[in-house]
């Protein structure tokens, strides 16, 4: 395996794609920083995607020793050879069609058998990765640079979006989007997750151009309706995820216009009643789509076979155990508190195992200490504040909504820091959001109180002058 994954072509392969692939970025930026200075941080966010890639790729050859990345490349090298043999039988597998016949090609041609096969949400990785091999000479490692260059864009975006809404907080907003070290990991590999957390951010990014703030409507709207495409072909729980927030986001956008915040704030519950009922609705419209997420009873079911599957005890040390599902809504709700603490905080410290762990665990105790102190900060003004900013629910409605999904369904560490990334960004932008807006009204406070307390001294300097 390792002689047909890197050899000394990687020694010249390597650095020339590294080098191409900055000088394009930095053109991007030097076109652009004028109009929007945020742009400073268009190469820096891509040359640790780079860097992350090429760690990647490292880790999975020579600690893991093969793994999913591995084999989506692998599985992408036979299909695109295809190309070469049957054209047609290439295109039809394109296009995701997976038949025993055109499985039988691959066979008869000595090409046998392209992984994932039969599982088309993982399969659409290798659809993905197929393309890019030809551009990349058939190179595990610059396939890999050219996935994680293909998945920088939505992420980008979704930085300039943070920082359009709340202004001031660039470096805050560059640290949750653009340099996580767990979501600039795997993040940036030959994965599910590069795509499906760069479609989560284009989708945000289409929402907000073609709902909230409408520009180019045809552009964003192709864009919104293809990365809703690959987040549903690939892993459809994320859609139902964020589609609670994203329509509570468009419905209460119309009410932010209502001057009062007491009004804001009273009628939240109803809009977020309202925004839920309406993505129920919008999830059964999609059901056939979307799988075992189509419907309540088969995501409950979906969550009870998951959950046994990866507390297998060929997982050993590396499952954790949340308590038993008996296939009811009751017992997966009764999970709620443990399975929201699992999806966003774990794995603790305590709970490491291996080096690669430990750095998740790492930036888990950050994100922690974070939220105690955000929730120290604010008290009970807490959910007030979420309620009163509708970017702030949708992603507070989508951190919950997603953590529940993961701390319910994935009892496996290595498989949780891997999942958990599409919402480590909106979560930590959240609370970076919150503990600004906390120390700004604690500042005006004290302006305020200093006004006092100056227009005070002057009437009593006055009076002492008149005496």
């Amino acid at each position: 395996m390792e002689e047909e994954l890197y050899s000394g072509v990687d020694l010249v392969a390597i650095p020339f794609y590294a080098a191409l692939i900055f000088f394009l970025g930095r053109r991007v930026q030097q076109q652009r920083i004028q109009e929007n200075p945020l742009y400073k941080y268009y190469t820096r966010g891509l040359i640790a995607k780079i860097v992350s890639g090429l760690l990647v790729c490292l880790v999975y050859i020579f600690y893991y020793k093969g793994g999913d990345t591995i084999g989506y490349y692998q599985s992408a090298r036979l299909v695109s050879r295809m190309i070469f043999i049957n054209p047609g039988v290439y295109f039809s597998v394109m296009g995701g069609t997976l038949t025993h016949e055109n499985l039988s090609v691959f066979y008869f041609n000595d090409l046998c058998c392209p992984d994932y096969w039969k599982d088309p949400q993982s399969f659409t990785v290798v659809r993905f990765a197929s393309p890019l091999l030809f551009l990349s000479g058939f190179n595990f490692f610059v396939t890999t640079f050219l996935f994680a260059w293909l998945s920088y864009g939505g992420i980008f975006r979704l930085f300039l979006l943070f920082n359009e809404l709340f202004p001031g907080m660039e470096k805050k907003f560059a640290t949750a989007v653009l340099f996580m070290p767990s979501v600039l990991f795997w993040g940036s590999a030959i994965l599910k997750d590069t795509l499906t957390f760069s479609a989560a951010c284009w989708m945000t990014w289409s929402i907000y151009k073609v709902f909230i703030k409408p520009e180019r409507r045809g552009f964003h709207f192709m864009t919104l309706v293809i990365a809703a495409y690959i987040i549903i072909s690939i892993k459809p729980y994320i859609f139902v995820a964020m589609l609670p927030g994203a329509t509570i986001w468009i419905i209460f956008q119309r009410i932010t216009r209502i001057g009062s915040t007491f009004v804001r704030v009273l009628i939240s519950p109803a809009i977020i009643v309202v925004g839920v009922l309406a993505s129920t609705f919008l999830i059964s419209s999609f059901s056939t789509s979307l799988g075992d997420y189509g419907s309540v009873d088969k995501a409950v079911n979906k969550a009870v076979v998951t959950k046994n599957d990866l507390t297998r005890d060929a997982y050993g040390e590396n499952s954790f155990d949340i308590g038993e599902l008996d296939g009811s809504v009751g017992s997966l709700l009764s999970k709620f508190p443990v399975a929201i603490v699992a999806g966003l905080f774990r794995p603790f410290l305590w709970d490491v195992s291996n080096p690669v762990m430990l750095i998740s665990a790492l930036e888990n105790t950050f994100i922690i200490l974070l939220t105690l102190r955000v929730l120290l900060l604010l008290g009970p003004g807490f959910f007030i504040r979420i309620s009163a900013n509708p970017v702030l629910i949708f992603c507070f409605v989508f951190s919950i909504f997603f953590a529940f999904a993961l701390g319910i369904t994935t009892a496996n560490f290595g498989a949780l820091v891997r999942y958990k990334i599409p919402s480590v960004p909106f979560f930590l932008s959240m609370l970076y959001i919150l503990e600004f807006q906390a120390k700004q009204a604690r500042l005006t406070s004290r302006q305020l109180r200093e006004m006092e307390e100056e227009k005070e001294n002057k009437s009593l300097e006055n009076e002492v002058v008149t005496s």
